[in-house]
């Protein structure tokens, strides 16, 4: 699934290529992505200015400019691509296509679980009430007051969206490498210095991944079809059974909240092992 890193190089890409243009068409092949209605959606957009992109979390928001500007919330879910690529040629996966005056937007999804929803001018009440603040913009102080007192894996905490949006799988397991912090430790057991380094790696990996066009495993590409390149720099994420770049351990795989987590046991030291006391996996 496209996290925090893929969806704002995306954000970005479209502000500079399509910010200030008029969407000027759009095709439908596949219309179970839009949302309330294509006729909807298509009022929205069609015959408006993109005035602004913005991002929150795993959402990309688009604002088209009119008496009451419409507003278009876009997740891409786990396979959803938007790309602006010359000459291409859509495939079968191409659900829309987006007129900006000479250029051409495709989304692309091969799952057909990303959406795009049409809203009103209350959506950051109704729409997007339950998701946290922006992990890249959330303050120590708020994110500790959420967290501190939770007894469940810090994995499963950074996974949450209500805590912080925009970490997924990949991140998370980068995130605590980085800290030296096991998956399966409980924030209710940490100090404060720990748990601010924690958030500190979180945002760093973030932002390491998005100066690297963020990581492509199966089929996530850019605004201009090319892949990330960040997952040749993964320290744990999808490397179970290889040796730690950092100390050489075998890197371990386990299951936490349904979400396979990769860790160096070295690198990462489970507190409750050391005392001799047991793990329950969430």
């Amino acid at each position: 699934m496209p996290e925090l890193p893929e969806v704002e190089s995306i954000a970005r890409a479209l502000r500079r290529a399509l910010a200030g243009r008029r969407c000027t068409g759009l095709r439908v092949r596949f219309t179970g992505v839009l949302q309330p209605s294509p006729a909807v959606v298509r009022r929205t957009m069609v015959g408006r200015t993109l005035v602004a992109v913005e991002r929150l979390g795993k959402y990309l928001i688009l604002t088209f400019d009119g008496r009451q500007p419409g507003h278009v919330l876009l997740h891409l879910r786990m396979t959803g691509q938007i790309f602006l690529q010359e000459g291409y040629r859509p495939d079968r996966h191409v659900h829309l296509s987006l007129k900006f005056g000479d250029c051409t937007v495709h989304y692309r999804d091969i799952r057909k679980f990303g959406r795009w929803t049409a809203v009103g001018p209350d959506w950051r009440e109704r729409e997007l009430a339950h998701i946290g603040p922006d992990m890249l913009a959330v303050r120590f102080a708020s994110w500790l007051a959420r967290v501190a007192r939770r007894r469940a894996p810090l994995k499963s905490v950074l996974l949450d969206q209500q805590v912080a949006a925009g970490l997924g799988n990949i991140y998370a397991d980068e995130a605590l490498f980085r800290a030296g912090v096991h998956p399966l430790t409980e924030p209710a057991a940490c100090d404060a210095a720990t748990l601010q380094r924690v958030l500190r790696e979180a945002k760093a990996v973030l932002r390491l991944a998005l100066r690297h066009g963020g990581t492509t495993f199966l089929n996530f590409t850019d605004f201009n079809g090319k892949p990330g390149n960040f997952r040749q720099r993964l320290q744990v994420y999808g490397r179970a059974g290889q040796p730690c770049r950092r100390c050489k351990t075998p890197i371990e795989r386990l299951v936490i909240g349904g979400r396979s987590t990769c860790f160096c046991r070295a690198c990462q030291p489970d507190l409750h092992e050391s005392s001799g006391s047991v793990r329950q996996v969430q």
